[in-house]
């Protein structure tokens, strides 16, 4: 089975911090979640308390991101 390789860049998580306010904080958009997730697998064998809550100094994989955001289509009047 080949994995995907990324284009990525090393992120260190605060103390406690949940991987989606660390990729907020690294992006500022969350819809590339699924690629930090596919990205950094070895997340996947933390116990559970540290998956929710990263331990101070946890590196993180950032895959360098080569497309726009998708913004939502937001309507002010009908």
């Amino acid at each position: 089975m080949s994995r995907k390789k990324f284009d990525t860049q090393v992120v260190t998580a605060r103390e406690g911090e949940m991987l989606d306010a660390l990729v907020w904080r690294h992006y500022g958009r969350l819809d590339v979640l699924p690629l930090v997730i596919e990205a950094n697998r070895q997340l996947a064998r933390l116990p559970v308390t540290q998956m929710l809550r990263l331990p101070g100094g946890t590196p993180v994989l950032m895959p360098t991101l080569h497309d726009q955001p998708v913004l939502p289509l937001v309507r002010i009047w009908s």
